[in-house]
């Protein structure tokens, strides 16, 4: 159920607050909390761009950049769903309570307990969403840091991260990353601006990291392709000039 007039920005617990020393936007963020009732239903929520660019949650990616913001907890809770899932792909129920003990964060469920900010913190980052039927869907892989997060990362963080990702193997991300190219070379032929390109790229459900890139990498291009253009007219004069 939602607990209106509270915030899980609010009160954080010390895990979330010692996690990143300032860095954890949910600090900032409002809305409301939702509080789990016990049992808890997951499912698996299956979104074909993210699980083809994103990382899985035991991987070293989403400990070394994802951890600072979810905090130990969250990425634990993360983890252990994600195994349940790929052993019953059509979703599992657990107490509330027996999870809670079994990840170390005592037998409190209330709606200030541990475990109640523990799986908020899945809903504030998109990690998870709450159907109808009041069951937890929650995504198999976790997308690649945003790059406001990013923003917020100690500098050689940063640096490590942008390694990282320059240095990663040749995977499904570079298809995902060329269609969004393509698709957004079409829409600026096709006379769209920067906004209207974002929005439709957004509805076509590329997620928000691949949209910046692309963004900027269209920008690129846009502003190269006027260089060459000017260069090459300007040629074009100075060799008229030289005919006789």
């Amino acid at each position: 159920m939602l607990v209106s007039g509270s915030h899980s920005g609010d009160g954080a617990d010390e895990e979330s607050r010692s996690s990143s020393k300032g860095a954890n936007p949910a600090l900032a963020k409002k809305h409301a909390i939702w509080e789990f009732e016990s049992p808890v239903r997951f499912l698996s929520w299956r979104d074909v761009n993210i699980e083809s660019l994103g990382y899985d949650p035991r991987s070293s990616y989403v400990e070394k950049f994802w951890l600072p913001f979810l905090g130990p907890s969250t990425v634990l809770l993360a983890r252990r769903i994600t195994e349940s899932l790929e052993s019953e792909p059509y979703g599992f129920t657990v107490d509330l309570e027996e999870m809670s003990i079994m990840m170390g964060l005592g037998g409190a469920t209330n709606r200030h307990s541990s475990i109640q900010k523990t799986l908020n913190r899945l809903l504030v980052f998109e990690l998870a969403r709450i159907m109808p039927s009041k069951a937890v869907s929650v995504r198999l892989k976790l997308p690649p840091l945003p790059q406001r997060y990013i923003n917020r990362l100690p500098e050689h963080i940063q640096e490590l991260h942008a390694k990282e990702i320059q240095e990663a193997p040749e995977t499904s991300l570079t298809a995902v990353r060329t269609r969004a190219r393509s698709l957004a070379l079409t829409l600026a032929k096709l006379g769209h601006d920067r906004a209207a390109i974002e929005k439709q790229l957004i509805s076509w459900r590329f997620h928000p990291s691949v949209c910046y890139e692309t963004l900027s990498w269209l920008e690129q291009t846009s502003l190269s392709r006027s260089q060459d253009t000017t260069d090459s007219e300007q040629g074009e004069v100075s060799t008229k000039g030289l005919q006789p």
